[in-house]
């Protein structure tokens, strides 16, 4: 997919499914789970070259059916090596603007990160696809309220302690997607070989978008 392609599909699906902390060995069996249960987006956090090995096989075995990306990315070092991996966009916890311009250059989807309001204007201004507001958790539904009206013209996702009980009410207060870590993409499922509890929680994220759109 090129890159405007890739801007839309993450439009049209909204749930970014975060995948923390899992072993390649185990990624293939846990993004088949998340299909099925019709997540069409993941996001592998970087950590090490297993994260960027995950990235590769998610690629080569999913092919156009789920879009991948990396994610937590750094810096620009990091960028080459998931854009090499066969990472689509990249995803950031902050809006650093030479981090963003890099993302752009290797011609990447770009998702950055952000807090205030400064921070959307800045990852704006320096070309970003998409702004994750991290940590959500932190700042509540209400600030998704708040900010609604002034950056409406803004892809804005709630990322960082998003769970089912809160998820529905970020994305109504005006949140246009959501990232989904451990809560979706549970370890304990995975270490006990449960792959169908995730792709029942998948399922249950995906009817609530349903239910906004």
């Amino acid at each position: 997919m090129i890159k405007k392609s890739i801007v839309e599909w993450i439009k049209q699906y909204r749930v970014v499914a975060i995948i923390k902390g899992v072993g390649s060995l185990y990624i293939e069996d846990t993004v088949d789970a998340l299909y099925k249960g019709g997540i069409r987006v993941v996001e592998i956090t970087l950590k090490n070259e297993d994260s960027l090995k995950s990235i590769t096989k998610i690629r080569k075995r999913m092919g156009g059916k789920i879009v991948c990306g990396a994610g937590t990315v750094m810096n620009t070092e990091d960028v080459d090596s998931a854009a090499v991996s066969g990472a689509q966009f990249i995803s950031c916890i902050h809006s650093d603007e030479n981090l963003i311009k890099k993302v752009i250059e290797v011609e990447r989807v770009c998702i950055a990160g952000a807090l205030t309001p400064t921070n959307i204007i800045s990852a704006k201004e320096s070309g970003a696809d998409f702004i994750n507001i991290f940590p959500a958790i932190s700042v509540g539904v209400d600030y998704f309220k708040q900010i609604k009206s002034p950056f409406s013209d803004q892809f804005l996702l709630a990322v960082g302690g998003i769970d089912r009980n809160n998820a529905y009410n970020f994305l109504k207060a005006g949140a246009f997607g959501i990232g989904v870590g451990n809560n979706l993409a549970n370890p304990r499922f995975i270490k006990d070989g449960n792959y169908n509890a995730i792709t029942e929680e998948a399922k249950k994220y995906v009817e609530m978008i349903k239910e906004i759109v």
